[in-house]
C-alpha cells in the first residue's frame, strides 16, 4: 500500500488572520509506504508489514492558507499477525 495527501490551501490570498477549524488543519503533506507479505500454509497463515508514515506539519500559515514553516515527523512500525483457520 502507499499513498500521498498534500494540504494545497485555498485559491485566493487572505490577508486578514482568520481562524481555521478542523482536524490536522496544519499537516502540509502525508505519506505512507506499507508493504506486506503473507506467507500461507495449509490452514495457517503469517502475516508481516512494515508500515512508514511521514507527515510535514507547520506552525503557521501563509496567505493562501498553506501550512508554513515546516517539521517533518516520521514514523516507523511493524506489524504481524498469525491467523488459523479452522
Amino acid at each position: 500500500f502507499g499513498g500521498y495527501t498534500s494540504n494545497n490551501g485555498i485559491n485566493e490570498s487572505i490577508l486578514a488572520t482568520v481562524p481555521v477549524y478542523g482536524r490536522g488543519t496544519t499537516i502540509r503533506s502525508l505519506y505512507r509506504i506499507a508493504p506486506r507479505i503473507i506467507y500461507n500454509v495449509g490452514k495457517l497463515r503469517l502475516a508481516a508489514e512494515l508500515e512508514y508514515t511521514s507527515a510535514a506539519y507547520g506552525d503557521n500559515y501563509d496567505e493562501y492558507y498553506i501550512p508554513a514553516d515546516i517539521t517533518l515527523a516520521t514514523n516507523l512500525r511493524v506489524l504481524t499477525a498469525v491467523y488459523y483457520f479452522f
